[in-house]
């Protein structure tokens, strides 16, 4: 899919089938063990589904000079999810379907804001932090005339 289909329309979807399957949840008699196990592995495979494709969106949005540390940073916010995510378990002694309401509810919600990014697909990667400003999505704040004026040196130079 990520070699014939935009990226972003691809991961919200699967999200979005994520999601939606695990809100679907509650709607299940108790007594269908066996319906509730499919869907929970439907969801399951939309949900693992997005995280793969998103190292690949993730690299492709960030330029060159920061792409490893955002690509790091994306991994780790969310091997921090993962770390939440087993006590959501807990909520079921609230409610039965509590944990997947919240669950489902959050990937809809992940699959929507997914909407927003800027589309990668056959697009070149950015090389530069003034190529990414340029994207259509990212909105930077432009710099004063004048402080564009007073610079000197754009480069900083770094000593020891």
């Amino acid at each position: 899919l990520l070699r014939k289909l935009p990226r972003r329309y691809i991961i919200a979807g699967v999200l979005f089938l994520g999601g939606g399957v695990l809100l679907l949840i509650q709607f299940v008699p108790a007594d269908y063990n066996f319906l509730s196990i499919g869907l929970v592995m439907l969801g399951k495979f939309g949900i693992t589904s997005a995280f793969s494709m998103l190292y690949v969106f993730t690299a492709e949005l960030y330029p060159t000079p920061v792409r490893n540390m955002a690509v790091g940073v994306t991994s780790m916010a969310s091997r921090v999810g993962s770390i939440i995510a087993p006590y959501f378990v807990y909520l079921g002694a609230y409610n039965r379907v509590l944990p997947y309401i919240v669950m489902g509810s959050l990937t809809v919600f992940i699959g929507i804001i997914t909407l927003f990014f800027p589309e990668s697909f056959g697009m070149t990667l950015p090389e530069t932090l003034e190529q990414m400003e340029k994207v259509k999505g990212f909105r930077f704040r432009k710099k004063p005339r004048d402080s564009v004026q007073k610079e000197e040196n754009p480069k900083v130079l770094i000593t020891s």
